[in-house]
């Protein structure tokens, strides 16, 4: 493995910071705000791409790791791939919020001040997932989670109705007292390595491939029961995902989208960072994070199409999807890892593309239960073909982003001759289509209720600032079902590195 020092590390998450003071302190208009937003956002993408670019390798050389500030900082190419889907994300939750969020202080139901605060939590949040990302020490890891973690909580409770202040209550208690659990996991490590690895002075993410085969199996198993309990929580796995269902159901359709589409991936990131490097050394690790991935593959999907709330439906699909994340990153092979960084990354942009889509309906008609609506295609034929478009990925139909993905992690259970997690996640994969399909055709082409026809009595799309991230989303999740390709080298040089530290 190659590391090498690099000085854009620090300077990434710097960026949305000082935007955030901005925007916090500056005396500024709507206008001024979204210009700070942007320029707090669009320039860290832009880094987080060259970040990309430079650590990609071909497959067969040495991965390549950035490093700073002593090592404390580092990035492979995983960390780069989520920082741009950060900003990427981000970028469009504040787009779109620009007219959703407007509207929400017009119609009384947030506060003018609360215009400054969204856009303040949002560039929080942006910085500190990236130090997310990019913190080597496991504790200061944590710690950086647990800040992201409290500014979600805000987001979550923008309403500030009683419903939306318990779901933000509930996250963000059930989401530290999980991180607790990763704490005591560093502790039990922390408590031992100096005894197993006198060398060993600090607790990196780079050290536990290594540390995984020197502690003994009782103790190895208890730490990962820990972080399986702490990302699992954060990444809304079975049976840690209560907080989901509610937040994203309160929270405003834009925060609903970036819970789903990019907070819950830091459970599969933590899980990529320490349960995986443990798999290929214990068995009982593979058949732990098979077992709870299909119990969230198929609880979640069942859940959900039991749904009339069109938000509370895509929360349990959501469920449903991190479970192909969890049980193919916690295999622990090049497969297994590969197939699940990949579906975390199609489920990131079609989960945000239909919680827009949702954000979308109810901001035209006020209106969120699949009962009440109907006929939507020919007022918002756009938002229609957007939302089939998700469906459709998140169904993992051929030439969607969801396919490619999905089958991958199915062929790594199967090359793990785990063959009833095949059967369970295939069995649910088709379920899922035909459940979101259905719930897509009410809502968009079954017979227009008379609460659509009172309240769009015409052909009636969204501002132009609302359509622009949809529609953005929508190209991605096509090309890349139809050219799964590109983001191959970018996965394989992540997967090389994450296998590197295990010495694979």
């Amino acid at each position: 493995m190659i590391t090498e020092p690099s000085l854009l590390l620090p300077l990434i998450p710097f960026i949305p910071l000082m935007a955030a003071l901005f925007v916090a302190l500056g005396e500024t208009d709507d206008a001024g705000r979204y210009v700070a937003f942007l320029c707090g956002t669009v320039p860290s993408l832009v880094l987080g791409g060259l970040l990309a670019s430079h650590l990609v390798t071909p497959h067969g050389s040495q991965p390549v790791i950035l490093t700073a500030w002593g090592g404390f900082l580092y990035a492979d190419v995983l960390s780069a791939l989520l920082i741009c889907c950060t900003y990427f994300v981000v970028a469009a939750v504040g787009i779109y919020s620009f007219a959703y969020i407007r509207h929400d202080v017009e119609a009384g139901l947030v506060a003018e001040s609360g215009m400054r605060l969204y856009y303040f939590l949002l560039l929080v949040f942006s910085a500190f997932m990236t130090w997310t990302l990019i913190v080597s020490h496991l504790f200061f890891m944590f710690l950086v989670i647990e800040i992201a973690t409290i500014a979600v909580s805000f987001l979550v409770a923008t309403y500030k109705t009683k419903y939306a202040l318990i779901a933000s209550f509930k996250y963000n208690l059930l989401v530290v007292m999980a991180m607790l659990f990763a704490v005591m996991g560093a502790v039990f490590i922390f408590a031992r390595m100096t005894t197993v690895d006198p060398t060993l002075s600090r607790i990196h993410v780079l050290d536990m491939g290594k540390l995984a085969t020197l502690l003994p199996v009782s103790l190895a198993l208890t730490i990962v029961a820990c972080f399986v309990c702490a990302f699992g929580t954060k990444g809304g796995m079975m049976p840690f995902h209560s907080w989901l269902p509610d937040a994203h159901s309160e929270a405003p359709a834009p925060i609903s989208a970036l819970l789903s589409g990019l907070v819950v991936v830091v459970g599969p990131f933590g899980f990529a960072r320490t349960v995986a490097l443990f798999s290929p050394h214990y068995t009982q690790v593979v058949t732990l994070a098979a077992v709870l991935g299909c119990a969230s593959i198929t609880l979640g999907i069942l859940l959900a199409i039991a749904q009339d709330d069109l938000k509370r439906l895509l929360a349990y699909s959501t469920i449903s999807q991190v479970g192909y994340v969890f049980a193919g990153v916690g295999l622990g092979t090049y497969l297994g890892i590969y197939g699940g960084l990949f579906h975390a990354v199609t489920h990131l942009l079609a989960k945000a593309l239909l919680f827009f889509c949702a954000g979308a309906i109810i901001y035209r008609l006020g209106l969120r239960r699949i009962s009440d609506l109907g006929g939507l295609s020919r007022k918002m034929p756009v938002t229609a073909a957007c939302f089939f478009v998700g469906c459709l990925s998140i169904g993992g139909l051929p030439l969607f982003a969801g396919f490619p993905s999905k089958y991958t992690v199915v062929l790594a259970l199967a090359q793990a001759h785990l063959w009833w997690a095949v059967v369970v996640s295939a069995l649910a994969g088709t379920l899922t289509l035909a459940g979101l399909v259905w719930a897509a055709y009410r809502v968009f082409w079954g017979e227009e209720s008379p609460k659509v026809a009172a309240l769009a009595p015409a052909r009636h799309e969204l501002p132009t600032l609302m359509m622009v991230p949809m529609i953005a989303l929508a190209v991605s999740v096509v090309v890349l079902g139809v050219w799964p390709q590109a983001l191959y080298p970018v996965l394989d040089s992540g997967v090389r590195s994450i296998l590197a530290l295990v010495g694979r």
